[in-house]
């Protein structure tokens, strides 16, 4: 029997866009529910709540065990839609119960979807079905920007409209990072938020050397470089509230100190025609792990699902 979920009296939504969360019974999933049900209805979508459960091992693979397996995780499932929404929730919501490993479900789920939400950690309520390995391995490989939340974040639909409020985008060691500066300023409208475009001028390998003169020389032509990926990112019209900053560090470094007075940080993935494996790189992980507030990994271009990548296997709608 799933949740009574009453429509809340500002319901927002239409069946169109797709916002998927992964749910796993985890704090972190239930902050990622309260985030979906914010974008789906700035949107006017729907939030489609997803768990995946498989019998890992063959004595639960019976048709009792498999039917026991099912069972808890729509218990969970439900357990979870209740503590986010308390019945009420501002968008439709459809509830998927799907067979097999959580980061292929989620990533296949995602395919037409607006947007990924996962929590950064997960192993909640039901242990295996959504690792903060399968979270990360979603912000890998997703067609679609995914949203990373932690069990601390607190969604912005409760404090919209922010107008002290900041989002951060990192640029830098990308050939365009174009898509990603508008995605992000996307998101700050949303919000009513101001943008802060982050560059960091990691020069450690001039410590205790080089000249000052040298050192403004560096930092003007990190200033300059952001200033052009904005202006190009932006050739319509520069958005309102945005700022271009070079902060002294390793890029993954900065951006997490940036979050500290942030509300939300973009950063980008580099791109993939397949399901390579390929992990989210030396500056999206860590910030995605390690950020004080939710973090938004945008991929440079849609990913195509493959089998054989992540352990891909057929998944059945339960």
């Amino acid at each position: 029997m799933e949740p009574a979920i009453a429509p809340h009296p500002g319901l927002v939504g239409g069946r169109g866009r797709r916002i998927v969360v992964g749910v796993d019974g985890s704090r972190d999933s239930v902050a990622a529910l309260r985030a979906g049900e914010w974008a789906a209805a700035i949107r006017g979508g729907t939030l489609v709540a997803v768990t995946a459960w498989t019998a890992s091992r063959p004595v639960l693979r019976t048709p009792e065990r498999t039917e026991e397996l099912r069972r808890i995780a729509r218990d969970v499932q439900h357990a979870a839609v209740e503590d986010a929404f308390s019945g009420r929730c501002l968008v439709p919501v459809d509830l998927v119960l799907r067979q097999g490993r959580p980061a292929p479900v989620l990533v296949d789920e995602a395919r037409d979807a607006d947007l990924l939400v996962v929590g950064s950690r997960g192993h909640g309520g039901f242990a295996g079905l959504l690792l903060g390995s399968v979270g990360m391995a979603c912000a890998s490989h997703a067609p679609c920007p995914v949203l990373v939340m932690h069990d601390g974040d607190v969604p912005a639909a409760s404090r919209a409209p922010l107008p002290d409020g900041t989002v951060v985008v990192g640029v830098g060691g990308r050939p365009d990072p174009s898509r990603v500066l508008r995605v992000a300023a996307e998101a700050a409208s949303e919000m009513g938020a101001s943008l802060d475009v982050v560059a960091a001028l990691d020069d450690a390998q001039l410590a205790g050397g080089g000249t000052d003169a040298l050192h403004r020389e560096l930092r003007a032509a990190a200033q300059q470089a952001v200033a052009e990926a904005t202006a190009a990112a932006f050739a319509d019209g520069r958005p309102v509230g945005v700022r271009e900053l070079v902060r002294s560090g390793g890029a993954a470094h900065v951006l997490v100190e940036e979050s500290a007075h942030a509300d939300l940080v973009v950063v980008g993935r580099s791109g993939a025609s397949v399901l390579t494996g390929v992990l989210l790189g030396s500056v999206a992980l860590p910030v995605a792990q390690h950020a004080a507030c939710p973090v938004l990994v945008v991929p440079a271009a849609p990913v195509r699902a493959a089998e054989g990548s992540i352990g891909w296997q057929p998944a059945a709608v339960a």
